[in-house]
This record gives structure tokens, C-alpha cells and sequence, in this order.
């Protein structure tokens, strides 16, 4: 296997998640010995991005590879030559040519006509149909199941997305991979001084961080309850800061809904909507935090509580079964619609906490990495090696 193609599922940064997922992943295998590495380079169809999805990794990266069949008459005929001789009907010629061997997590054409390691996020659109439009549901199941049929191997994130695979496409059972993905601290997670950060956003001393993108599966109006609760039975003047993007996926409603909430019970002061911000100031915020809070209804595998791992962090977080999986070892799990309880166990951290960021911590959290990303390293090169083999 010499090359292995990367195609972005975020050329126009509006899943900030899915880039940060092939990022890791290129560092896990990075992390590896020489002789256990394979090779990437981002595969494009047609033209260049005007966005470098992959700019935080670009030195790990063999090259940029921009593939398209040739305009020119000549080319053109040599191509159809070939391709009859071959009775090649699809586009494996150009990737062929261009040293390309398997391609991750999606296609960049239809019909590329070499191996797909295809990857399969999460199963919301079937777990929660009441987010989502009829048309959108029909997208997925296209997506998924045409992309499936034609993949060499499937990755999902975790044993409950396999569960969910299992549940709703038993077809593709046999060819599917569970693939842990984790947070890989780069030089610039310790660039900015974290006081100087929270400063910048004028974020007191104290504070808890929620770091996801205001969508509706995301639940932040537990959280956000619990913090009224805090005021007013506890007596605690508490901030939570959100980091994340505000972009409307599926609709503006939701951030209405929490503007709405907010000024309803005198928040807007507490509750910090910071947007999406640089990853450096992101992690800042991070280590100068008490606390993360991650109270989402739905996750295929979050990066959020993998932050939180790397970095030591206590979290708490709503007790999803993809959670569990997880296992941070400073994580508190809490009931999805329990504002109660969540704003006692953010009185029981605010009571003992202090602003970070702490040296203790944080050196568990470089132990753990150290395994954690050498595993997925290896588990994402095995899966490769599979697919490579079924061309």
C-alpha cells in the first residue's frame, strides 16, 4: 500500500468535528514507528479547496493530489483506449496514475474503482428521525447505503454505532470496523497562556466550558438550567463559556430557543456564546476551566470527552451508552433531562475547584495519549491493510 488518499467531509468548515477527525487520525499514525506508517495525501476531484482543511497537518502529509479526467482530445482518446483495454468502467485509472490505493472516509467521485474505507459517523438520522426532514433522512439512507454496498470496509466509532449498523443496515455487518478515534495535543495546545485567554474573553476567574456546536441533539438547556439553578437555590453566581459554531444545520430555531431562554431567566451574562474560535484558544479555555460540561443527547464518539481525557479534565457529561465506552477517568454522568442534577454536581465541582489549568492532571492526561494514540494508529492501519487487499 503506498498511498492512501484522504478526501475532507469539511471543505467549507461547517462540521469543525469531522475535520478534527481526520487530523487525529493522521496523527495517531504519525505516532507510529517508521515501518508501521502509511502514507497520506488529500485527495481532490477536479479543483483545489479554497479553505486547507487539512492545514494543521499539512507537514504530515506526502502531498496534495488533484485528480480529473483529461480535457485535452488526445489524453482523452489514449484514456478511452485504455480503459476499454482494460474494461475498466470507472475512474480507477486516475487514481492508478496518480499512486492513489485506498481512499478515506468517502468517495470523491462516483465510481473511483479502488478501495473505499468508508466511514459512518453516527446513526442520528435514524435515532432521533424527528431532527431531521424526509428529505434529509433520504439523503443519509442513500449516502449510507450506496456507500456502504460499495465500500471494502466500514469504520463507526464505536461498539454502540456498530450496534446501530447491526440494527439498521445488517447487510454491511460482516465488513465493518469500530475504530476509536482521540484527541491528539498538538505544539499549539500550549502556545497561548490560558489566564490571558479567558481574559481576552473577559471570562472570570471560574468558569465551566461547553464545547459544542449549538445544534438540537446537543441538549445545552440542561446545562444552561442547572446554572439558573445554581443562582437561585445555591446561591452560586456561575459562567458557563460556549465555544462552537451557531451555524443553523438543520435550522435557526434552536439558537432562537436558546436566546430566548436566556433572557427569559436573566442569563445572557452567564452563559458566554463565544461561537466557533481558534482550536488553540479553544483549548486555552479548556485548561483554564473548573469543569467541562458535555450534556448532549447523541454523540457517534465525542471528541469533546476525548479533549477532556487528553487534557485530564474533569467533565460531566449526560449518561449516554457511547459515553460509557468512553470511560473519561475524571468524567460524572448525569441524566439527560436532570437539571437538578446537574447543577448539584456543578455545585460539588465549584465548592472544591480551582481555575486551571492543573500540572496533575494534565500529566495523566500525557499518559494516557501516549497509549491512546499509538492504538489508533495501528487499529486505522490494520483497517487500511484490509481494504487494500480486497481491490
Amino acid at each position: 500500500m503506498s498511498c492512501v488518499g484522504l478526501v475532507s467531509v469539511d471543505p467549507e468548515r461547517k462540521w469543525i468535528g469531522g475535520r478534527y477527525y481526520l487530523q487525529h487520525l493522521v496523527r495517531c499514525v504519525a505516532a507510529l514507528p517508521p515501518d508501521e506508517r502509511v502514507a497520506f495525501a488529500d485527495v481532490w476531484w477536479g479543483t483545489d479547496p479554497h479553505d486547507d482543511p487539512f492545514a494543521e497537518v499539512r507537514p504530515l502529509l506526502a502531498r496534495r493530489v488533484v485528480i480529473a479526467p483529461p480535457d485535452r482530445l488526445v489524453p482523452r482518446l489514449v484514456r478511452r483506449a485504455r480503459r476499454t483495454l482494460h474494461r475498466w468502467p470507472d475512474a480507477r485509472d486516475l487514481f492508478i496514475d496518480a499512486g492513489i490505493d485506498v481512499l478515506f472516509p468517502i468517495a470523491p467521485c462516483a465510481a473511483p474503482g479502488i478501495p473505499l474505507v468508508f466511514w459512518m459517523p453516527d446513526f442520528q438520522p435514524w435515532r432521533m428521525p424527528d431532527l431531521f426532514s424526509g428529505e434529509l433522512r433520504a439523503w443519509y439512507a442513500r449516502h449510507y447505503g450506496e456507500n456502504g454496498a460499495a465500500a471494502a470496509r466500514i469504520v463507526v466509532s464505536s461498539e454502540q454505532g456498530r450496534r446501530d449498523l447491526e440494527r439498521f443496515f445488517p447487510q454491511f455487518a460482516e465488513k465493518t470496523r469500530v475504530l476509536h478515534f482521540c484527541s491528539i495535543p498538538t505544539k499549539e495546545w500550549w502556545s497561548l497562556d490560558p489566564p490571558s485567554v479567558a481574559q481576552k474573553y473577559s471570562l472570570p476567574e471560574m468558569f465551566f466550558v461547553l464545547s459544542n456546536q449549538f445544534s438540537h441533539h446537543k441538549n445545552h438547556l440542561v446545562a444552561f438550567e442547572a446554572l439558573r439553578i445554581l443562582r437561585d437555590t445555591y446561591g452560586i453566581e456561575a459562567t458557563i463559556a460556549c465555544t462552537g459554531s451557531t451555524y443553523g444545520f438543520r435550522g435557526d430555531d434552536y439558537m432562537q430557543r436558546v436566546e430566548s431562554f436566556l433572557r427569559e431567566h436573566r442569563l445572557e451574562h452567564s452563559v458566554r456564546i463565544l461561537g466557533l474560535i481558534d482550536r488553540a484558544e479553544q483549548v486555552a479555555l479548556m485548561r483554564r476551566s473548573i469543569c467541562m460540561l458535555q450534556p448532549s443527547r447523541f454523540e457517534g464518539w465525542s471528541t469533546v470527552v476525548e479533549d477532556a481525557k487528553t487534557l485530564g479534565k474533569p467533565i460531566l457529561l449526560s449518561d449516554l451508552a457511547v459515553h460509557r465506552e468512553q470511560a473519561p477517568a475524571r468524567g460524572t454522568f448525569l441524566p439527560l433531562d436532570d437539571p437538578a442534577a446537574w447543577a448539584t454536581a456543578m455545585a460539588q465541582i465549584w465548592s472544591a475547584a480551582e481555575a486551571g489549568p492543573d500540572e496533575n492532571q494534565e500529566h495523566e492526561g500525557a499518559e494516557f495519549i501516549e497509549r491512546a494514540k499509538c492504538e489508533t494508529g495501528r487499529a486505522f492501519t490494520r483497517i487500511l491493510a484490509e481494504a487494500a487487499g480486497r481491490r
